[in-house]
């Protein structure tokens, strides 16, 4: 999206982030029971014609042990994740229309995901809407050795996105949007949404869990970016980022988000701070004793709040271990540093127009969660070079 408010007002917006570009990042996720390893390339240009390509790669490198995943014995073990992914787009006059298509596989699941989205710029660039549709196809399989996985389900998704971006004045944009997803349709074969390795405590018994085959999920962004200017050539600005997310789907779980972020550049490097705070109700039928992991007392609970029949039918009973399921809280603060390379103009123009990205992240977790996975680091580092 491109605003008719000069670059500053486009770094904040943006990331930082050009349209023609090559980004490399890795990422580090780290909790008391897991830690994933991220790295990932991106690429994308756009050519005279106004067609833009581009491609993508990541892998995912988690070392975990088992009873971070659900399994009743534990037992250290890695999983590889490999996903890549193309896109290709068109302008055509005030729209942009793009079709993707990404591919992810590991030793028990494999995905697969087509998009197609369409942004329009209307009013001198002030206004730009989008939608965004997508589907997606899973295979979930069971490890039952080192070489050999079983199939136990499938898993269809179907979303839409709209959004809706307002330059307000010359320093104050407004963004909203609104997520519709529908997970499952029904049957094993496009609805299994379980971990086929968490037992749950039924009646004292370890049991697989038994989850809806659909969730209905909704959510609704609001996001201002606001610039505040300042009277200093050396620091233009002071950026402020307020957000507030909205969730409901229809397992019971309503959650609220509510972000702020702080920029302030320093020519040629940017300082950002964001704070984070998550809560959310717990599904349905989760059932728990306080802070404690999942405990049934007897057949599982009825889901009350589900739209589909299958799920609602007489006697239909859930039951989970997941605690992400559950009633929870959870506070981020992230610290984040940005590096333009404009000091290397005289060895290389191209190296020059690069950016250097440093961050660190600290997850604070509250009941079930905490009790499973403890708090968790995040930290990226991330380059970007003009193409």
């Amino acid at each position: 999206m491109r605003f008719r408010l000069g670059l500053v007002f486009i770094t904040l917006c943006s990331s930082l982030a050009q349209a023609d570009s090559v980004v490399v990042r890795g990422n580090y996720y780290r909790d008391r029971n897991t830690s994933v390893i991220q790295p990932e390339a991106d690429l994308s240009k756009e050519l005279p014609s106004g067609t833009v390509i581009g491609a993508h790669y990541l892998l995912d490198s988690i070392t975990s042990a088992s009873v971070a995943a659900g399994a009743v014995r534990d037992q250290p073990f890695t999983e590889l994740r490999h996903e890549a992914g193309l896109r290709l787009g068109q302008r055509f006059g005030r729209a942009l229309v793009t079709a993707s298509y990404s591919y992810s596989s590991e030793s028990d699941y494999r995905a697969q995901t087509a998009t197609l989205s369409t942004l329009v710029d209307l009013f001198q660039k002030n206004t730009t809407l989008g939608l965004t549709l997508s589907y997606g196809h899973n295979n979930v399989f069971a490890r039952a050795s080192a070489t050999n996985a079983i199939p136990v389900g499938g898993l269809d998704t179907v979303a839409l996105i709209l959004t809706w971006s307002q330059v307000l004045t010359q320093t104050l944009l407004f963004t909203l949007s609104y997520d519709f997803m529908v997970s499952g349709f029904g049957s094993l074969d496009n609805g299994y949404q379980a971990n086929p390795y968490r037992p749950v405590n039924l009646a004292g018994s370890p049991t697989r869990e038994e989850l809806p085959f659909q969730r209905q999920r909704n959510a609704f962004t609001l996001q201002l970016n606001w610039i505040l200017p300042l009277d200093s050539v050396r620091v233009p600005f002071i950026g402020v980022r307020p957000s507030y997310r909205l969730y409901i789907d229809d397992w019971g779980i309503l959650s609220s988000t509510f972000d702020l972020r702080l920029s302030l550049p320093v020519d040629p490097v940017e300082f950002r701070v964001t704070g984070r705070y998550y809560t959310q109700s717990a599904a349905s039928f989760w059932s728990d004793q306080g802070d404690n992991v999942a405990f049934y007392q007897g057949q599982g609970l009825p889901c009350s709040s589900c739209t589909l029949d299958s799920s609602t039918a007489p006697g239909k009973l859930f039951y989970t271990a997941d605690p992400k399921l559950s009633e929870f809280r959870t506070y981020y603060i992230e610290a984040r540093v940005l590096l333009k390379l404009r000091f290397f103009r005289k060895v290389s123009r191209w190296l020059s127009g690069g950016i250097v990205e440093v961050s660190y992240g600290r997850l604070f977790t509250e009941r079930a969660l905490r009790k499973t996975f403890g708090d968790a680091s995040v930290a990226g580092l991330q380059f970007e070079f003009p193409l």
